[in-house]
């Protein structure tokens, strides 16, 4: 399963318009506190699809983030006041099908999505979590 994470309303929606008119159907996983004031949204799809479909996804997807960045954005200056972020999550899966929101610094997270799209975060997340509920101690050479 591919995870998608929206933390606006209008990309989630588009991005299920999308899927709904390439015929791919999804999942809506979850609905998780990213902070205080954030609600973040996750999309499920399934990974079996050809490279090229879902290379036009992840590019329908990248610009869903922008859009989304955007309106976080324009949100934040609209309030009054409105300071730095000072909490914020990721989500991680677990393996008996629960997820959970990990505390995790703002610009750590901020670090992070420079250098990895979100795909590649969720992924190390899984990873980091799948070693956790399953430690193998071998080296990584006799894995």
């Amino acid at each position: 399963m591919l995870d998608y994470i929206f933390f606006h309303q209008i990309p989630l929606k588009k991005f299920q318009n999308y899927l709904d008119s390439q015929k791919i159907p999804y999942k809506n996983d979850t609905e998780f506190q990213a902070s205080v004031e954030e609600t973040g949204f996750t999309i499920s799809i399934s990974d079996d699809y050809e490279l090229d479909v879902l290379d036009k996804i992840e590019d329908y997807y990248d610009g869903m983030m922008e859009l989304n960045a955007e309106l976080v954005s324009a949100e934040e200056n609209a309030q009054e006041g409105a300071g730095e972020i000072e909490n914020a999550g990721i989500s991680v899966n677990l393996a008996d099908g629960t997820t959970v929101l990990a505390d995790v610094n703002p610009n750590l997270i901020y670090k992070l999505s420079e250098a990895l799209n979100p795909k590649e975060i969720l992924e190390l997340i899984n990873a980091i979590a799948s070693a956790v509920e399953n430690p193998d101690n071998r080296p990584l050479c006799k894995r």
